[in-house]
């Protein structure tokens, strides 16, 4: 029988503000917010203490200035995140070599059989965190499960810098209490239709009925009570030793409508670009994929001078060979893809070598951070 896996979900709190107060220290107890000031500037990290104003990232600045007038505004430093985030990475990785990069500051650990060199999980979750505090002057809070799912849940209900264990086979009556909107992936369109099914809490929907939940739901149902109970088997790496990643759509209609082909190329290009992220790779390649409806089939691919693993590179890109494709042969589309290739180790001096590609990561990841916690439909990119 296999042994029950231990997971570890770790999360620096506050990881911009945290950052930026471990080399200033004058900035500490400060009401602190990390993003652009400008029209159209948005919350990238808003620090504990302008969270009671209602201050939250992918804000826009506007609306958090005018909640917390006198909070401190400060541009992001990506070249002393992208340090701090090595290092980070480094502490986990002399825990166990199965560490899945979810973003800068967030991490899944597999420390399944780990008792012999570390002690029991707490031991090593306490270690961990002290090494943390000491060597980089941040504060980490670590979710402790049999799973993915429940172990990023723990850390988020005991941010920050915290631990919490939930024990193999009391995931279910873990999540129970706990409203629907807890789990990773609900929204509050998802919200509102449990709702109407007088389901407000993960263990009203770990109970219900599937049939009458895929009336509303569709065919997620299913997941949607495993995750409620608790279950999910994911693998830690389950992309991560992938050489490409890649997603298509068939349209019901063949279509010749550059709007809407350009809103698809779009659409599937952010959806990599996630998957992308949670290995913690970057990529060296961009391909798109065109058949038409004569079932011909064309790819194409663009190869930049810098890797990259940020939502805005791989729509640009893909874009791009969308109207070379087309301009070489204008004919009514059937389906289309959009894949990354070469998957690399980020570069170290990314921000020194292309600030655009830098700036572009970090807004994806803390966009990937929002839609993790509110739900895919929670925030959008707008019109570039």
């Amino acid at each position: 029988m296999a042994a029950e896996r231990t997971i570890f979900h770790v999360d620096i709190d506050a990881f911009f503000a945290a950052a930026e107060r471990s080399v200033n220290p004058d900035l500490i107890g400060k009401l602190l917010i990390i993003g652009g000031s400008g029209g159209r500037g948005v919350v990238a990290c808003a620090s504990y203490e302008v969270r009671p104003f209602g201050v939250r990232s992918a804000m826009p600045m506007s609306r958090a200035l005018r909640l917390c007038p006198d909070a401190l505004v400060m541009s992001s430093s990506h070249g002393l995140y992208g340090k701090i985030s090595k290092s980070f990475m480094a502490i986990l990785r002399d825990y166990t070599p199965d560490v899945q990069v979810m973003s800068v500051d967030e991490a899944y650990m597999d420390m399944t059989g780990s008792d012999g060199l570390f002690g029991p999980p707490e031991k090593a979750a306490m270690d961990i965190k002290r090494r943390v505090r000491e060597e980089l002057k941040l504060t980490a809070s670590i979710g402790i499960a049999p799973s993915r799912l429940v172990a990023k849940i723990a850390s988020d209900e005991r941010k920050p810098d915290g631990i919490f264990t939930v024990p193999p086979g009391d995931e279910a009556a873990y999540l129970a209490p706990m409203p629907v909107r807890k789990l990773p992936g609900i929204g509050p369109r998802a919200a509102e239709k449990l709702g109407r099914l007088g389901i407000q809490t993960l263990g009203q929907l770990a109970a219900f009925p599937e049939g009458p939940l895929r009336r509303e739901m569709g065919n997620q149902s299913a997941r949607l009570i495993e995750r409620a109970q608790g279950i999910d088997d994911s693998d830690l790496s389950s992309e991560s030793k992938s050489k490409s990643i890649s997603s298509e759509t068939t349209f019901h209609e063949d279509t010749t409508d550059r709007a809407f082909l350009d809103r698809t190329v779009a659409g599937l290009a952010e959806g990599v670009g996630r998957r992308l992220r949670r290995t913690g790779k970057h990529a060296r390649s961009v391909s798109l994929k065109l058949r038409y409806s004569d079932f011909t089939t064309l790819t194409r691919h663009n190869t930049p001078h810098v890797s990259f693993d940020g939502d805005d590179r791989i729509v640009e890109i893909a874009t791009a060979l969308l109207e070379a494709t087309l301009k070489h042969r204008n004919a009514p589309v059937r389906l289309i893809g959009v894949g990354v290739e070469n998957l690399t180790e980020p570069a170290a001096q990314l921000s020194l070598l292309d600030p655009a590609v830098s700036d572009d990561s970090v807004i994806s990841s803390t966009l990937d951070k929002i839609r993790d916690r509110f739900g895919e439909d929670s925030v959008s990119r707008g019109p570039g």
